[in-house]
């Protein structure tokens, strides 16, 4: 389990301008809150917990190794914990895609079902698109017996 300051959101399914959307929000809401409290961190992470309605609900933040006081709509909350699928992402984070697909894929092959509750985290940034890793993480439900 990963702890993370976020701010939660609730977006339609195929929102077109989801990522700049949670961009905006690590860096104008989130980053600055951190900062002012001195509190050591990782990398930029979103949780997508399914919605309903043709909704999602995501928490966009950031991985946090010291305490914080939650303000306004930054909070403390963390990956789930469970058994997850990942795997590595090298490249746009417009062709991401085929990670989700590699994953389905495992889960199918190794007769495993998503939770339904996935998360991105995303590496250090890097101008050659070719060295930006994001590592994407499937929620499992419990194998079965």
């Amino acid at each position: 389990m990963l702890r993370v300051t976020a701010v939660a959101e609730v977006a339609r399914v195929g929102y077109t301008v989801l990522g700049w959307r949670v961009r905006d929000i690590a860096a104008i809401v989130v980053w600055p809150v951190l900062r002012e409290q001195d509190v050591r961190t990782g990398h930029n992470v979103v949780v997508y917990r399914g919605g309903g309605g043709g909704t999602i609900t995501i928490d966009a933040g950031v991985e946090v190794f010291t305490d914080f006081a939650d303000r306004g709509e930054v909070r403390h909350t963390s990956t789930p914990p469970g058994e997850v699928a990942a795997t590595a992402h090298y490249g746009e984070y417009s062709d991401m895609a085929g990670a989700y697909q590699a994953l389905e894929r495992w889960c199918t092959d190794n007769w495993r079902r998503p939770a339904g509750v996935n998360w991105e985290i995303y590496g250090d940034w890097d101008d050659d698109p070719a060295q930006r890793r994001t590592d994407v993480y499937f929620l499992l439900e419990p194998a079965s017996r």
